[in-house]
């Protein structure tokens, strides 16, 4: 049978999904003045889903269902407040001026979003990191349900 450690299943995800929300964030807020240039001088649209790229879209249930509630609730606020902006910036018919406007208002919402949602994996990884080391235990497979086909 296939052994697993459910803690380190958890740990690496939490760490995946810490270093996303970081990398997303990075991008947003340190390279504005570029994908807003970009936006302004060529309107193209075609560098945004570049910026706002990121692995939680290929997060599955089961995955977050390894999170505690409180790291799912501030995954799906900060996710949230990047699909907003992104969605904006993708249809808008605003002004420059209104658009670099609204992308720093949006950036200081995700800015509150992303040291929410920091606060939240740091405190379940430490917590993690800081129990006794969990038992292994079997990983479910086929064998183990005979009647399903």
């Amino acid at each position: 049978m296939n052994k697993v450690k459910v803690d380190d299943k958890v740990l690496k995800l939490l760490t995946i999904l810490r270093l996303d929300a970081q990398r997303v964030f990075e991008r947003v807020k340190y390279r504005e003045a570029e994908y807003m240039h970009h936006f302004s001088a060529k309107r193209t649209r075609d560098h945004f889903p570049e910026v706002f790229k990121n692995r939680y879209d290929e997060a599955t249930i089961s995955d977050l269902l390894l999170c505690g509630e409180e790291v799912i609730i501030g995954l799906d606020q900060f996710f949230f407040k990047v699909d907003e902006l992104k969605w904006y910036l993708m249809v808008t018919n605003d002004m420059p001026a209104t658009v670099h406007e609204h992308v720093r208002h949006g950036i200081r919402e995700l800015e509150i979003a992303y040291d929410i949602l920091q606060l939240y994996i740091n405190a379940e990884l430490e917590s993690l990191r800081s129990r006794e080391p969990a038992e292994k235990i079997d990983a479910p497979t086929l064998e183990m349900f005979p009647d399903f086909k």
